[in-house]
This record gives structure tokens, sequence and C-alpha cells, in this order.
């Protein structure tokens, strides 16, 4: 991506939404960088609030760690997605726990904290968009948990599918998904095969579809 690109999708997905002075809106784009992270690679809160990110490609997951050191899946970022990587340290009584885990390499246009920090002091517009992301990841979170929580594991495995447009057929492996549902891998198995017994599911080599 080219400077000039960058700065007309910052344009595009940010600074348009908001009515900003000449001199912020120019802070913002000579300050926002592209950044890259690999499939594998973590985002740890300890690492620090990075900023305001808006997601050009790729996919990451928002993970928790329960009591029992099983992870959650709490929310998904992609392509066309935005978000506060600092707002992975301040979800309430989350924030020593989230981290992002990068799925498919992901690039990320960065609007660098203190940039953003600035933006939202001085723009109620920025600190309610700012609100709005967070109540929406916490929701998010909340869901998810509830449903680890209380939901049977068959009924979890169906919404994953669904979210995740299984009916097309879903390239996946049984570990992937028992760690996207906190659930254990042999677990994930046993309620497959019996999902296809009663046709609710087809399974061939790493593809699950949702019928």
């Amino acid at each position: 991506m080219s400077g000039d690109e960058l700065k007309d999708t910052l344009k595009q997905r940010f600074t348009s939404k908001f009515t900003l002075s000449a001199q912020d809106e120019a802070a913002v784009l000579k300050s926002a960088m592209l950044k890259s992270f690999k499939k594998g690679e973590r985002i740890y809160p300890k690492d620090g609030c990075l900023g305001y990110a808006i997601i050009i490609s790729g996919r990451a997951r928002g993970l928790v760690s329960t009591s029992n050191f099983k992870e959650i899946t709490v929310f998904n970022l992609q392509d066309g997605d935005s978000c506060m990587l600092c707002g992975f340290c301040s979800l309430g009584a989350l924030q020593a726990e989230i981290n992002l885990q990068i799925e498919e390499d992901v690039r990320m246009i960065l609007i660098p904290r203190e940039i953003f920090k600035r933006l939202r002091e001085n723009y109620p517009q920025v600190a309610n968009h700012a609100l709005e992301l967070m109540a929406t990841r916490f929701s998010s979170a909340i869901t998810a948990m509830d449903q680890t929580l209380f939901l049977p594991l068959a009924r979890r495995i169906i919404n994953f599918l669904e979210q995740n447009g299984a009916k097309n057929g879903l390239k996946i492996t049984h570990e992937q998904i028992a760690n996207d549902i906190a659930s254990a891998r042999e677990a994930v198995s046993r309620a497959l095969k019996e999902m296809q017994k009663k046709g609710l599911v087809e399974l061939k080599r790493g593809v699950v579809t949702l019928r």
C-alpha cells in the first residue's frame, strides 16, 4: 500500500466520519502507519496500548482466558473492522485476560495512541465512537462466555459453524473448533460424529458442512 493509498483509506474509513480541524486531520494522516502481523502471532495487553486500528486484510480473534486455562473467542476482526487495540486493556474486569490471536496474516492502519487519545479528548464524536466500540466488544465477550457456561456443546458448535459460513463447507480442523469454543478436541470430535448421524452436519477430510 502506497502512502497515497494509505491516506485515501484513512480519509474514507476514519477522518470523513468526524468533523476534525485541518490541523488534527493532518496529524492523523501524517502519523498513521501500516502494520503487519503474521499468522500465529499474538498481541498481548501487557505489550501496551497500540492505538486505533483499521483492518485492511486478514483475520484475528480476541481471546479471554478462563479459570481452567481454556481460551474463549469473544470477538472476531476482519477486513472492514476497526478497533482500539488499547481497548483490550480497558474492558473492565476482563482487562488482564484479553489478547489478540492472528488467524490469517493481518494488515492494519494504526493511528498512534497519543493521536487518538487527543482526538477522544477534543471531539465528542470520536469519544462516542470509542465508547460504542468498547461496548460492542464487551457485549460480544459477555455473550461468548455465557454460551460457554450454559449452552450444550452441540449448540455451541452449531453457533460457531453458522457464524463462520459453514453451510457452504468450512475448511477447519476439530482442534480449531475446540480452541474457538473453549472445549476439548476429543469432545468436539465426538459431538460432530453424533451430529453427522442426526443429519445436522456433513464431515469430510478437513471440511465441515452445516446442513
